[in-house]
This record gives C-alpha cells, sequence and structure tokens, in this order.
C-alpha cells in the first residue's frame, strides 16, 4: 500500500481531523511505546551493534546516516555489515543483497542502493540474518541495523535516532494524525544520540535538552545537472528534496509515494514531457532503484553525503 504524505502531518490539523484521527493515534502511541520497550531476543557478544533509526515516517535521512558511518568504519579499516529489514521487498527470506542479480522487489530499494558500496543483508528476525553475515563478513567486527531501533531480534549497543532540521517531528502526533512512528519523549532517555540532519544553507539549530545532539550538513553533488529541470520522487518528505534545486530552473516537480514502484508508462510520460520542455528528469539515487534499469541512462541523480559539525567516534 502507498500513499502520500498528509499536508496536516506538518501543520496544525483542523478539527474533524483532531476528532476522527487523535484517539486512533493515542492508541497508536501506547502500542508503539510498550513494543519499544519489549526486550530484544540476542544480545551478542564481541560485536558492535549500531541502530539506526527515524523518528518520523520517512525524510528523515537515516540511509544517509548508514551510509556515512560505513563509510568511516570502511576508511578506518574495519569489518561490517548493514543488516535491514528490506521494506517492501517480495522474497520472505534472509539473502545477502547482489546488486548485479536482485532488484528493489527482492531485497527493497534501500539495500539495493547501499549494497553498490558495502555487504548489506536483508531479513526479517535480524538476529538470524547476522548470523549470515557473520558466515560470510570474514572477521566482522559491526553490525548497522538500518532501521533498527523498533525491531526486537538483536539488542544493539548503541542506539541513534535520526530527525531533519527542516521537518522535525512534524504535528507532533504520532501516526495517524502525524508522522510520527516513535514517541520521542518516551525513547530520548534510551537513546545514545540523536542525529539532526540540516541541509546547506539551514543556519538553525533546534535545541534539544539533556540529550548528546550531533549536527550533520547534507552535501549534495549536482555534477552533471543542468539546464531546466524536471524533479520528482517517492519520498516521506518530498520537499525536502525539491527545495535543494532553489537555484536551478525547475519546469516542473512531481511527488510519488514513499517507495513507490514506477511504471513504464510513467517513465515514458516522463520523458515525453522532458523532451516537450527541453528540460532533463531528475530524481533522488533511492527512486533510481525502483526505476526499469533501461531508463537509468536518461535520468539524472543527486549523490548525497554528510559533514558531521562535531566528531562521531564514539560510535567506533
Amino acid at each position: 500500500m502507498f500513499f502520500k504524505t498528509p499536508e496536516f502531518w506538518y501543520k496544525d490539523p483542523n478539527l474533524f481531523q483532531k476528532i476522527c484521527l487523535k484517539p486512533i493515534s493515542e492508541v497508536y502511541r501506547l502500542v508503539s511505546n510498550y513494543r519499544y520497550h519489549l526486550p530484544c531476543d540476542v544480545s551478542l557478544h564481541g560485536k558492535k551493534v549500531i541502530a539506526i533509526g527515524g523518528i518520523t515516517v520517512g525524510g528523515s535521512g537515516k540511509t544517509v546516516v548508514v551510509s556515512s558511518i560505513c563509510k568511516m568504519l570502511k576508511e578506518r579499516g574495519k569489518k561490517f555489515a548493514i543488516l535491514s529489514r528490506g521494506y517492501g521487498r517480495k522474497t520472505n527470506y534472509a539473502l545477502k543483497v547482489d546488486n548485479s542479480v536482485h532488484s528493489y522487489r527482492d531485497v527493497g530499494d534501500e539495500p539495493l542502493m547501499l549494497s553498490k558500496q558495502f555487504d548489506v543483508f536483508v531479513g526479517k528476525n535480524r538476529a538470524e540474518t547476522a548470523d549470515m553475515a557473520d558466515e560470510m563478513v570474514e572477521e566482522c567486527e559491526y553490525l548497522i541495523l538500518d532501521d533498527g531501533l523498533t525491531q526486537k531480534y538483536l539488542e544493539p549497543t548503541k542506539r541513534i535516532a535520526v530527525i531533519s532540521n527542516e521537518q522535525l517531528f512534524g504535528n507532533g502526533e504520532m501516526l495517524p494524525l502525524g508522522p510520527n512512528r516513535l514517541d520521542f519523549d518516551e525513547i530520548k532517555s534510551d537513546i545514545d544520540a540523536l542525529f539532526v540532519l540540516k541541509r546547506e544553507g539551514d543556519d538553525s539549530a533546534a535545541s534539544f535538552e539533556n540529550i548528546p545532539v550531533c549536527y550533520g550538513n547534507i552535501k549534495q553533488d549536482f555534477g552533471g545537472i543542468s539546464g531546466r529541470l524536471i524533479v520528482f520522487c517517492g519520498l516521506g518528505y518530498p520537499q525536502k528534496f525539491f527545495h535543494i534545486f532553489s537555484n536551478f530552473e525547475v519546469a516542473k516537480t512531481i511527488s510519488f509515494p514513499d517507495h513507490y514502484p514506477y511504471k513504464d508508462e510513467e517513465i515514458s510520460e516522463m520523458l515525453e514531457e522532458a523532451f516537450r520542455l527541453g528540460a532533463q528528469l531528475v530524481t533522488t539515487e533511492k527512486d533510481l532503484m525502483r526505476i526499469p534499469s533501461k531508463y537509468w541512462s536518461q535520468i539524472k541523480t543527486v549523490d548525497v553525503d554528510i559533514s558531521w559539525e562535531s566528531p562521531i567516534d564514539f560510535l567506533f
């Protein structure tokens, strides 16, 4: 099931929305808090298990954080593996991601994207997937749990929550009245740090009391992107992606639901419109994973990395 982010998630909901959705939201909060505090099944010894997770539904930047941490580990010569559930995949068994064989339907879009640079394993049970990684990655020292704050299979040694400085906690409400799937007030004493991601030019900084906070600046590489653009994406908070093109001539922006599986006819129509407007199609690297590969050469993507304002070596 795919849906676009409701506008009221990032502004004050109206009375009708509150009356209809607030009771469901409060039930969701109770269930979420209960599930979060359940004990994990397995605790590993001799390995560091770093769980990275978002508070809101989509758009926080947790996958970029996972990539940034893995690049640091690689630079330090450390052996590691990424463990992911593989959201939206059609397979139901644990496997190592091979981007030359698998598609996003097999493993999910984020694991497929990350597998271009790192060892990635997908499986519902993170403890079982950790065993597979241990067998296939020699002398594996670190396990990085992508979207790992809510899983209850493997006990983390470090817990990192990620939010976007642009969207923060939206209207502050839990699903479905707001964008939050975790109650930050409930988990903040349990996390080791809050990673707050800011876009370039954003000098503001939200204030968080008594919580270790690390600020990261999102860096974009627009190599090869110029002229008129048609920008599209299927993200939980598409506005954040559209904003980075403020210095470009954007003929049109198109948003799709988060993790949306693009159809041939949709890509063909956008390419035809781009030709009529004399524009170039641009999207995210994650979206490209969900587009038939025959179109990849006709669509530009933006490479993203993080510049940390303070060291995050405490993770290692």
